[in-house]
């Protein structure tokens, strides 16, 4: 797109710049609020449902390099058994995580085990008392866990499922709806 009627080449130039540039974060939102081009999993599940009526099933899976590991994990659960599970683990948990400062503590020690020392300074917490709360919390909601005295992390079992839980809570923000694509 190019503007000339009546302006000067550099505000024609600076306005098709940003036209172009409007354009490209449009389309990258876009591509981002769309279901993934791979369907590979949603196509089987889709086949398994129109052939004996069984695939009412939720799927997560992911794998990566996290603390000098490779994790691979696949879940695969039954909307019944979702729906049907008792709903106060799944209310401690959300509960733990339904604070700011406390999914900044998850997400840091997704990166790497830290102590409370490393925590407060990495997250800037004047309070260590707050900070201990914080802890508290996630360490009851089984969130986290205490390898040692002082030092906290995510269990290598639990990277995916809060990867998940967090990559979720994206997908459920009310301004993402692929329906007014």
């Amino acid at each position: 797109m190019e503007y000339r009627t009546g302006m000067d080449a550099e505000t024609a130039r600076a306005l098709t710049d940003l036209a172009e540039r409007v354009a490209a974060l449009e389309a990258a939102a876009s591509a981002r609020a769309r279901p993934p081009a791979d369907t590979q999993v949603v196509e089987q599940l889709v086949h398994r449902l129109e052939g004996d009526g069984k695939a009412e099933t939720l799927v997560y899976a992911g794998v990566g390099g996290w603390d000098g590991q490779t994790l691979a994990w696949q879940v695969e659960r039954d909307w019944a058994e979702i729906r049907s599970a008792p709903p106060e683990h799944s209310a401690t948990v959300l509960a733990a995580l339904a604070n700011p400062t406390r999914v900044r503590i998850a997400v840091e020690l997704l990166r790497h085990g830290r102590t409370t020392a490393e925590l407060a300074k990495r997250l800037d917490q004047p309070s260590s008392g707050q900070l201990f709360h914080h802890l508290k919390e996630l360490l009851a909601a089984g969130v986290i866990h205490q390898p040692e005295r002082g030092t906290y992390a995510v269990r290598h079992q639990h990277v995916i499922p809060l990867l998940a839980v967090l990559s979720a809570v994206m997908d459920l923000r009310p301004s993402v709806s692929w329906e007014e694509q």
